[in-house]
């Protein structure tokens, strides 16, 4: 398929997960699991799989390790935000895999940002009294309306356990802007499709 020429993978297996907005992580052995049940975070050791994580306004985050065969996925939507899916991973791998918080590399895919991300208080409010200033400061308050910088929350959260700041790659547009390329469930104000975005070691 056209994932496949793109990878240079002949074989791609891909295993999702049921992603339930949480802070779940499994560990996947089984080269031949397409779905790891509930979870909203993956870790791999084995070569030839690859981790997916499917989006259509939420943080996909993709793990590495320098040196390690180790690869890693979060989901983070507010509430898997709010649950600390992010610096949760930081701590699995250091404590499961031996793994320091400065070898980590985590990028994170296509998101919304807060040019389109409105929230209420629902939203702000627990975020702030759970994550503190890292919160507020990725709140931002325009005509009298409040957005959410998700992204940047969840890097700040990433640094805050121990990633270095170079380690951690912001990648791509807003996905409720970028109307051809992404899919967005705030945009379509429905059910849309979603983008994967995956990771594995070939080797």
């Amino acid at each position: 398929c056209d994932v496949k020429r793109a990878v240079g993978v002949h074989d791609l297996r891909i295993v999702t997960m049921k992603q339930v907005h949480g802070d779940r992580i499994v560990e996947v052995k089984d080269k031949q699991l397409k779905e790891a049940g509930e979870a909203d975070g993956m870790v791999t050791e084995e070569s030839g799989v690859f981790l997916g994580v499917l989006t259509a306004d939420c943080v996909p985050m993709l793990f590495s390790v320098s040196g390690r065969k180790l690869v890693a996925v979060a989901h983070a939507g507010w509430r898997g935000t709010l649950a600390g899916i992010a610096p949760k991973m930081v701590r699995h791998l250091n404590k499961s895999y031996g793994v320091p918080p400065t070898s980590i590399e985590v990028a994170l895919g296509p998101a919304i940002d807060p040019c389109c991300y409105e929230v209420r208080v629902d939203v702000s409010v627990p975020l702030i009294e759970k994550w503190g200033s890292l919160a507020e400061g990725c709140l931002e308050r325009r005509d009298g309306k409040t957005f959410l910088d998700l992204r940047d929350l969840n890097a700040l959260l990433l640094e805050d356990a121990g990633v270095p700041p170079a380690q951690i790659f912001v990648l791509g547009p807003c996905t409720s802007c970028a109307t051809n390329d992404f899919f967005s469930y705030r945009r379509e104000k429905k059910e849309t499709g979603r983008q994967l975005s995956f990771i594995g070691r070939v080797k």
